[in-house]
């Protein structure tokens, strides 16, 4: 929903719908940043027709924070204090060749692929577009690539999504590096928002961006976003410690959950390589399943950059098809949450492991707390079987170990591929 031109576009589903449509989810933007958010119960059509009124109605509040930015003596506000709004010339795109490299790390995901690349050609900034194929079952990814001019392609042997990443790392060659999943689409304005956050923010080591949902058409997905999704809000967020005191730190990265998700999120190239890269025994590909992204930016926070959460740079993200797919996800979540906090900080030095130790027990034992009570409350909003799913993973990695494993796992694929490149020594 455009504020500015009061128009409507209803994007097509990518999954037919399972069942009749129940209502209308709208994005909401105004001077080309994203807002707020709309659901609206009914028939679709009906509430397409209605949706502007509804909207201005609705959106009031929010429009008016983002106007308090922008009219009248905003040049006299800091920079960091405004959204990357189209209304403003400091905040247009530069002529000239983006300082930004987009790295897509996929496997055996073809159609998510092909759609991500044509979002990628539509933005207003010309960027640098790197697809790494991790350990492909099958050369259509290639294929996919080769139908994309202007992108490069580079195979990626071991498996492991913190292995692509930081093959990412190693053939880009730009100040910054975003990482974006196979199953997002980014908005046209996502890259140029991304630059002028670290424009804005120059003691920033790493920008997020919002990550809306790309269609609703299973309970699935909306039991997904209904529970709070990817989604981190409209405002601007910046999170720093106050120290380098490993209990300082640790402060910080209890809310490093609100800053963003790794399907939308960019570095300083130079910081990030800085900091050894992303932890290879996280992530999607290992016995940890997940938690790669959050650990990089935790890592950067112990260093002390700064982590900016920009709703401009947004893109629309694929979300699991099925409950079993989705209770996957959620019990990989919690292996992967409590992999990092638990197994990838002992690399931190003795300080920081026990500060991350007692986070972790805090961290599950509130989200527990939480997530059961809002379970038994709204059980088809927070459905019992995804909330058991997520504990079932933190239980199982705090019982098991799985960073060790992972460990293993990793040292042997270097073993098996003595001639690929390695960012930093092995963990």
């Amino acid at each position: 929903m455009d504020l500015d031109a009061r128009t409507v576009t209803a994007l097509p589903p990518l999954t037919p719908y399972a069942s009749p449509p129940e209502g209308v989810h709208a994005l909401v933007w105004l001077h080309g940043v994203p807002v707020a958010e709309l659901t609206v119960d009914g028939e679709p059509e009906e509430v397409l027709a209605r949706l502007p009124e509804l909207a201005v109605r609705a959106t009031r509040d929010a429009v008016d924070t983002h106007a308090a930015q922008h009219r009248g003596e905003h040049t006299r506000r800091p920079l960091e204090e405004r959204s990357p709004c189209v209304a403003e010339e400091q905040w247009r795109s530069h002529a000239g060749r983006s300082p930004l490299t987009v790295a897509v790390c996929t496997r055996n995901r073809p159609t998510d692929l092909a759609r991500c690349l044509d979002s990628l050609r539509s933005q207003t900034l010309d960027v640098e577009v790197l697809v790494v194929d991790n350990d492909p079952a099958t050369d259509e990814a290639r294929l996919v690539v080769a139908q994309h001019p202007g992108v490069r392609y580079v195979r990626e042997p071991r498996r492991g999504t913190a292995w692509a990443r930081n093959r990412a790392l190693v053939e880009a060659s730009t100040p910054l590096i975003a990482f974006v999943d196979d199953d997002v689409q980014a908005q046209p304005r996502w890259a140029e928002a991304l630059q002028m956050a670290f424009h804005a923010h120059p003691e920033a080591g790493a920008v997020t961006g919002l990550v809306a949902p790309a269609e609703l058409s299973t309970s699935a997905q909306v039991a997904f976003e209904a529970a709070g999704g990817f989604g981190r809000g409209y405002r601007q967020r910046r999170l720093r410690s106050t120290s380098h005191d490993p209990r300082e730190t640790a402060k910080a990265v209890y809310h490093i959950g609100a800053m963003g998700t790794g399907a939308n999120m960019a570095f300083r190239r130079e910081r990030l390589l800085a900091a050894g890269g992303f932890d290879l025994a996280l992530g999607p590909g290992t016995p940890t399943a997940g938690g790669e992204d959050h650990e990089a930016l935790c890592r950067l926070l112990t260093a002390g950059d700064m982590i900016v959460y920009e709703p401009a740079a947004a893109v629309r993200h694929r979300h699991r098809r099925t409950m079993a797919e989705l209770r996957d996800q959620r019990r990989a979540d919690g292996t992967g949450s409590a992999s990092m906090l638990i197994g990838a900080s002992r690399k931190l030095g003795a300080a920081h492991h026990r500060q991350w130790r007692i986070l972790a027990a805090q961290w599950f034992l509130k989200s527990a707390a939480w997530t059961v009570a809002a379970s038994l409350v709204r059980p088809a909003a927070r459905p019992p079987s995804l909330t058991l799913a997520n504990l079932a993973g933190w239980t199982s990695a705090l019982a098991r170990d799985p960073y060790r494993r992972a460990v293993a796992q990793v040292r042997r694929q270097a073993r098996e591929n003595p001639d690929e490149p390695l960012l930093s020594p092995l963990p």
